[in-house]
């Protein structure tokens, strides 16, 4: 029985081991496509080395039948030393201009500073998403991301990408990120997001030249049915670089 008990624990701790093992080599495969594909965006060297940038995003929604259903325009500037994001758009015929920095965030609506706590936690999610989305795939760097590789595959069914999934230590809303790579020269392609029971499918479809770090220029975002095809179109961005400094 001895014998039998000791064979049982040598078997799981021999599965538990290839099991670790195949973890680390997912890690390892992740953290080598990233550092191809922020080569391929310009470089981390020059990624640090960016002071400011200030840009305008035009947002059109759509209804599932097609209809737009808003449009939005903002004008977003990120700072670096010390670090500001700022977004000034219109809204019920008012100015809107927050600011977020490390003491925390401003809202003003027509020069009047607004106190709704709801308001200001939804505008601080909306400017650092607009920092998080805008700075890809350099922001897949953070420390608190674990990425694994989950294998190549068809996006769109015809562009042969590599796939990453990214977790987060510090997330507590249950979205799951997966970000997917150009075989040939290691872009970033695409990013999906499974938010609220619904999994959506971001496709970057140009890029600026202004940067050297290929941002973000044009980007569609559709929403998957559970086969994981393309339902609707949900969103049209469009991104237009108005300044750009570096150290």
């Amino acid at each position: 029985m001895k014998g039998t008990l000791s064979f049982v624990f040598s078997f799981f701790l021999f599965l538990a081991n290839l099991t670790l093992l195949g973890c680390v080599k997912e890690e390892q495969k992740a953290l080598e496509i990233l550092q191809k594909s922020i080569k391929a965006h310009g470089g981390k060297s020059l990624w640090e080395k960016v002071n400011s940038i200030s840009y305008l995003k035009e947002t059109t929604l759509y209804e599932a039948s097609g209809e737009i259903e808003q449009q939005i325009s903002q004008k977003i500037t990120h700072l670096w030393r010390p670090q500001v994001t700022e977004m000034i758009w219109m809204k019920g015929g008012k100015v809107n201009r927050a600011i977020k920095n490390s003491k925390g965030v401003l809202l003003y609506q027509n020069d009047q500073l607004q106190n709704d706590s709801l308001q200001i936690a939804q505008t601080e999610s909306s400017l650092d998403a607009a920092l998080y989305v805008f700075w890809q795939p350099f922001k897949l760097l953070d420390q608190n991301l674990r990425l694994d590789y989950i294998g190549e595959k068809k996006l769109l069914d015809s562009i042969a990408v590599y796939g990453l999934k990214a977790t987060y230590s510090n997330s507590d809303n249950g979205d799951i990120w997966s970000y997917y790579f150009d075989k040939n020269n290691y872009r970033l392609l695409a990013a999906q997001v499974y938010h609220k029971q619904r999994t959506s499918l971001i496709v970057n479809e140009s890029v600026e030249s202004e940067t050297g770090l290929f941002l973000n220029k044009r980007r569609k975002s559709y929403f998957l049915d559970s086969l994981g095809k393309i339902k609707s179109l949900r969103a049209a961005y469009t991104y237009r670089i108005e300044s750009f400094n570096i150290d």
